[in-house]
């Protein structure tokens, strides 16, 4: 009876002093008839709902700190397998544990092996200058956003990479750099989109051929970008919005644009 929630106990013998059958408030209750007699009898014996089973089980293996010890280790590493997180905790403990339990103790912390989230590169030089441009532009108003006009390629692979990398994680933190595996686009089964969108229309899109040069980008702009701002925004004033690829900031396209 030691296995059954106090709850479930109280719920078993409340059903049956409110005068439910010992069979219906087996099925109510999912457990078997036998389990409804035994709670019940202990109820009149012994008066109790409560377990007398205390601490039963075998002891753990690791104590509270050996715990914090452990969450530590795979903080610091996420990618590192179990054996080795295991051998590294050993290091700490008297008696060495299995990388059986190291697993059951992570597990029972919700930290469980997880295929690593693959995302786009972004270097730490990267990562501050997108800062600043939101920074730049946090005081916005829509109407300023109605003005810009955005655009980017973007390759599609036809075949993806099925290569997957595990790592010790909690569910928050899925997006932890440590946890994701960077990603960086490649050609190799693949075509390459460019498109355009402002706030008032969608862009034409384009699907271009083999590896774009800055000429290939320039007449882009030359035939689609062009007309497209002569449409939507005849009295001028729109900001024309690309990454800082190398096609786009190359010279021939930076003097198309003065």
């Amino acid at each position: 009876m030691g296995d059954i929630p106090e709850f479930k106990r109280g719920q078993i013998v409340g059903a049956l002093l409110a005068g439910v059958s010992v069979t219906k408030t087996a099925s109510l209750c999912d457990v078997s008839r036998a389990t409804v007699s035994r709670v019940m009898s202990a109820y009149h014996q012994e008066g109790r709902t409560t377990s007398n089973r205390i601490n039963c089980g075998r002891k753990r293996k690791l104590s509270e700190r050996d715990i914090r010890v452990l969450t530590r280790i795979v903080s610091k590493k996420h990618k590192t397998m179990d054996p080795q997180i295991t051998a590294e905790l050993n290091v700490h403990l008297n008696s060495s544990v299995s990388t059986k339990t190291v697993r059951r103790e992570l597990h029972r912390v919700n930290i469980h092996g997880r295929a690593a989230i693959a995302k786009p590169l972004v270097t730490r030089a990267n990562a501050k200058r997108r800062f600043q441009w939101c920074k730049e532009r946090k005081s916005w108003a829509v109407d300023n956003v109605k003005h810009v006009l955005f655009s980017d390629e973007s390759t599609f692979t036809v075949f993806p990479t099925s290569g997957r990398v595990t790592v010790w994680r909690s569910p928050k933190e899925a997006y932890h750099p440590d946890c994701c595996m960077p990603r960086v686009k490649h050609g190799g089964g693949s075509v390459m989109v460019w498109a355009a969108i402002s706030w008032h229309s969608l862009g034409p899109i384009l699907v271009l051929d083999g590896r774009v040069t800055a000429k290939d980008y320039r007449t882009i702009l030359e035939d689609h970008v062009h007309p497209m701002v002569q449409t939507l925004y005849p009295e001028g004033g729109v900001v024309y919005q690309d990454d800082n690829a190398p096609i786009h900031t190359a010279r021939l396209v930076k003097d198309w644009f003065d």
